[in-house]
């Protein structure tokens, strides 16, 4: 579920992050938590915008990839009233509970880990499958508090506030996330994390800098997991 308020923007010129400066290692402190505020190397620091390496493993991207993969619906957007499908989002989605198998709860608390939120503040966990030609225009994942159902959404739910989104396999060309008003674009790595904040640091107020875009696909089939974090408990 995506907001897809605002007009897509023109990318003009952008670079995109070369693979050995994209992503960073995550590091855990004494206490066994991942410190998301103080990483070995950022994309940006405001918005937040970091990647975490080797997050899950191959065996994991595959199994959660198998378990996703017959249960697939066209993915929709949010609009001013309603969910629909449009042409700005082609892939097909299904959701989980976080605790629906072990594997995917053990994978959602070490996400919820990074971005040091409870698990209980996130979305249920969207698998995304984008084939060749399949993108996503470029929009924001905080909710419209303008629109009658971004309105509902705020009321029930909070504002999106952390984004975390996991690769779960390479893409051969294109797939790429970007960040056009950033110049940020971000390959799919296998078990890769990319973690961004949604809203300005200590409100919920959208960050302008933090529209984002999911590039065609040009070869083959990309796959990405996503929680969601909001500002409140989700249950």
């Amino acid at each position: 579920m995506y907001t897809t308020d605002e007009t897509s923007v023109g990318k003009g010129t952008s670079k995109r992050i070369p693979k050995a400066y994209s992503c960073y290692i995550f590091q855990m402190n004494s206490e066994g938590k991942i410190d998301m505020k103080k990483p070995s190397n950022l994309l940006h620091d405001n918005p937040f915008i970091g990647c975490y390496e080797k997050v899950v493993t191959q065996t994991e991207c595959h199994q959660l990839i198998d378990l996703a993969r017959h249960g697939l619906q066209p993915s929709k957007v949010i609009g001013n009233s309603e969910q629909k499908t449009s042409a700005v989002r082609t892939s097909d989605t299904i959701g989980f509970q976080h605790h629906l198998t072990e594997l995917t709860l053990q994978i959602c608390k070490r996400i919820a880990s990074i971005v040091e939120l409870p698990l209980n503040y996130a979305e249920h966990l969207q698998i995304a499958r984008y084939q060749v030609g399949g993108k996503f225009n470029a929009h924001f994942d905080t909710f419209n508090p303008s629109t009658e159902l971004g309105k509902m959404y705020l009321s029930e739910n909070g504002q999106r506030i952390i984004t975390a989104l996991l690769y779960l396999n390479n893409v051969s060309a294109g797939g790429e996330t970007s960040f056009p008003l950033l110049n940020i674009q971000v390959a799919p790595s296998e078990g890769t994390l990319l973690v961004f904040e949604n809203c300005k640091k200590n409100s919920n107020e959208r960050h302008a800098l933090s529209i984002h875009e999911g590039c065609a696909v040009h070869e083959g089939e990309k796959w990405i997991a996503t929680l969601w974090f909001h500002e409140k408990s989700q249950y």
